[in-house]
């Protein structure tokens, strides 16, 4: 499940999880707790700026995206290449 507030940038990183085969679910806005829950995706692609309790308040395993730079303590993918090693990592678990 990609969510975000910016519609382009949840359709780039749409298209970048598609040409690595993954399953993809936009999800322009902020969900509630109980609409990902519905939805029970298996990774959460938040891109940034979203409210911190989104990515705080989840138990499913989360990807940050941000093409800017960011002060976050969290791994944070900002290309590709990134992003695509991210979820290799978080499919192998």
């Amino acid at each position: 499940m990609i969510l975000g507030r910016l519609v382009t940038t949840v359709q780039r990183v749409s298209r970048y999880c598609l040409k690595q085969m993954v399953e993809v679910l936009p999800y322009y806005g902020v969900p509630s707790a109980e609409e990902i829950g519905l939805f029970d995706p298996d990774i959460l692609i938040i891109c940034l700026p979203a409210p911190e309790q989104l990515y705080l308040q989840t138990d499913k395993p989360f990807i940050l995206w941000s093409e800017l730079e960011v002060n976050i303590k969290l791994p944070v993918a900002s290309n590709p290449a990134e992003l695509a090693q991210m979820l290799q990592h978080l499919q192998s678990k």
